[in-house]
């Protein structure tokens, strides 16, 4: 063998190893895709996927390690690896940590404005009467926690996730979670301003009555209203700093 042969062997065999490794993270992928293992639930272990694929340890480490990093599996160190609850769908998709621009939250909320009015018309046609108990549910609780003066931003995500699900189309499900960093936000950005989160409440419940009631127009119009205050409450907080003007 030349010096040669020896260079694209070392060259090769890593590159049939990564496509290997591919090939079977393809095959988990599309397992999962059969519903052969529903979202939550665990995944044979090393041994029995190499067994289960007839490949090594070492390429099934690195297909599980890529399906990590695309949230299709979650590994739980001394318990396993798990499907992912929503698979495919990672944190921030958009680079929206990464964006270094201080209009950053306005622009989020432009963006809610486009697409959550009309999720919220659609959620009061398709709003089950279930998913409707729920919101309703939601909006008990964060009374609660507004009225204790307690962080209400996880509260009020799980209520504009809830609407996106009622909505019975799993794009817009997928979708919803990639704006929502403007709550995160927003949350920060408007906590000390005065009745901000009572104002929040009411207007959940604007949104929610016209979905219960299968108002679509008006839970689009309450949605479109809650935002917009959102938005004023931020300018105000931005004026104050010397920033952009609404």
């Amino acid at each position: 063998m030349t010096y040669d042969d020896v260079v694209e062997v070392i060259l090769i065999v890593p590159n049939l190893r990564k496509n290997l490794s591919k090939e079977v993270s393809s095959l988990i992928i599309e397992m999962i895709r059969n519903n052969k293992y529903e979202p939550g639930s665990k995944l044979p272990n090393e041994m029995e996927l190499s067994k289960m694929f007839n490949v090594s340890r070492t390429t099934i480490r690195e297909a599980i390690k890529s399906l990590a990093s695309n949230n299709i599996v979650k590994i739980i160190r001394g318990k396993g690896t798990f499907v992912a609850e929503k698979p495919g769908l990672v944190n921030d998709p958009l680079g929206v940590s990464f964006i270094r621009d201080n209009n950053i939250i306005v622009s989020l909320f432009e963006t809610r404005l486009l697409i959550e009015p009309k999720v919220a018309y659609l959620a009061a046609q398709r709003a089950t009467a279930e998913e409707i108990t729920k919101l309703e549910s939601i909006l008990t609780s964060m009374e609660v926690v507004i009225a204790n003066k307690e962080n209400h931003r996880d509260i009020d995500i799980e209520f504009h996730t809830n609407i996106a699900k009622a909505t019975q189309n799993p794009i817009i499900e997928r979708i919803i979670p990639i704006v929502i960093e403007s709550i995160m936000e927003g949350y920060y950005e408007t906590v000390n301003v005065p009745g901000s989160a009572h104002k929040a409440l009411q207007y959940h419940y604007k949104i929610f009555r016209a979905i219960k009631a299968k108002d679509p127009y008006g839970a689009e119009k309450a949605m479109k209203d809650h935002l917009n205050e959102t938005l004023k409450d931020i300018g105000i907080l931005e004026k104050q700093k010397g920033g952009f003007k609404l």
